[in-house]
């Protein structure tokens, strides 16, 4: 029986990006039936990994479900959250650490991409650009570009991928290339949070012509809560 679930965010420069991430959580903590509940931040900002896990194992914890908030597997996934979660684990080893998986491909996920571009729907001749942060691993790509084509199935509209940093095709060349094509297109930030990277988009956006349209990005949205609450279960039943 697991007695505690931290909650792990990435951290952002901007306080409003790390506010949305404390709000989103707390509205999903009510709905998970454990006492013992809190967040921590990758980096950036307080508290981190190593401050959430001590105090929780010093206040009496001893099976922990650690929640990356996370869309994919990628480094931090991979990486940066096992190796502190090792740190911890040299320190308490009497403490039982289980990690759940990132949102992934979740049947939720694609419903709110669907959400987010549905007014897209059955506008002549317009297509939808699901814009991804990108990463050197090729798993988030691929997972995205399923996501994608779910999206395109139940619309009936393009949907083309494409990535900020790391990751091809890139942003910029999917914009010139679609502006080609077609007359209406609606550009959906697959990102969490509000943040540097969905500045970036908007900056882009705007800097081409009126037939791009930027829907809003996944934050706050209750098919993303459920999405979530399903991974802790998937563990909370093991």
């Amino acid at each position: 029986m697991f007695d505690a679930v931290v909650y792990i965010g990435h951290g952002s420069r901007r306080q409003e990006g790390n506010q949305q991430f404390i709000h989103y959580i707390q509205s999903v903590i009510k709905e998970i039936p454990v006492q013992k509940q809190e967040y921590a931040f990758l980096e950036l900002v307080e508290p981190t990994i190593q401050q959430t896990l001590e105090k929780m194992i010093v206040e009496g914890a001893r099976n922990i479900v650690v929640v990356p908030v996370l869309l994919f597997a990628a480094g931090h996934y991979k990486r940066d959250i096992p190796v502190e979660i090792n740190r911890i684990l040299k320190r308490f080893s009497h403490v039982n650490i289980t990690i759940t998986e990132p949102f992934g491909i979740h049947e939720k996920m694609i419903q709110l991409v669907q959400k987010r571009v549905q007014a897209a729907c059955g506008t002549s001749n317009a297509a939808i650009i699901l814009v991804g942060r990108g990463s050197s691993d090729k798993e988030p790509i691929e997972m995205l570009q399923q996501i994608g084509n779910a999206v395109e199935s139940r619309i009936n509209v393009p949907v083309r991928v494409a990535f900020l940093t790391a990751g091809n095709p890139k942003l910029e060349d999917t914009i010139k290339n679609m502006s080609k094509e077609f007359k209406r297109i609606f550009v959906m930030p697959y990102l969490l949070f509000t943040g540097l990277l969905l500045e970036k988009i908007k900056k882009r956006i705007s800097n081409v012509n009126e037939k791009f349209y930027l829907c809003e990005n996944l934050q706050f949205d209750e098919l993303m809560s459920q999405a979530l609450i399903e991974r802790i279960e998937e563990k909370l039943k093991i």
